[in-house]
């Protein structure tokens, strides 16, 4: 029972898959993440993401999520918390307006230029941290794409690897 290192497909180290329900979830393979429980570790390329067994078969290429897609869904994960956090700012600001306009007091023409002035000063960054989740997406939707149609860049030597050489 000889364990393979390599991928068959774009020769990279292969990596334990940790908490396989839990990365396979979502994909038509997340059975064999929990199988993997009683029949033994998978083991994955975190390069293009196909997935082996403990004895190197190869159970799927593409499968998983690659270590790119992965930081770049965070990233795409913590754009869209500030972006929606700016958003919390403008709404509070519009029912500020709201209530200073039509509450029972008086309203006061500088309070109500001021929490507007505070909700469009908010606009800037809502605006310019949806952009960066929307294209953040877009670059998500296209490395997945990549993965699953199997087009799988040049090898090429990680840094680990040039040292060892």
């Amino acid at each position: 029972m000889a364990v393979i290192e390599r991928c068959a497909r774009c020769d990279s180290k292969l990596e334990v898959l940790r908490n396989p329900v839990r990365r396979l979830r979502w994909t038509k393979y997340w059975w064999k993440g929990f199988a993997s429980f009683f029949t033994g570790q998978l083991r994955i390329c975190p390069r293009c993401g196909a997935m082996y067994t403990g004895e190197g078969e190869l159970l799927a290429a593409g499968a998983v999520e690659t270590e790119a897609e992965r930081r770049i869904n965070t990233y795409r994960k913590d754009m869209a918390y500030v972006r929606d956090g700016f958003g919390a700012v403008i709404v509070a600001a519009e029912l500020a307006m709201i209530w200073l306009i039509a509450g029972a007091e008086t309203f006061e023409l500088t309070k109500v230029v001021l929490s507007g002035g505070i909700g469009v000063v908010a606009l800037g960054p809502f605006v310019y941290f949806a952009g960066k989740a929307r294209l953040a997406k877009r670059d998500l939707k296209q490395l997945k794409q990549a993965r699953i149609s199997g087009a799988i860049p040049a090898p090429s030597q990680p840094a680990d690897e040039k040292a060892e050489a």
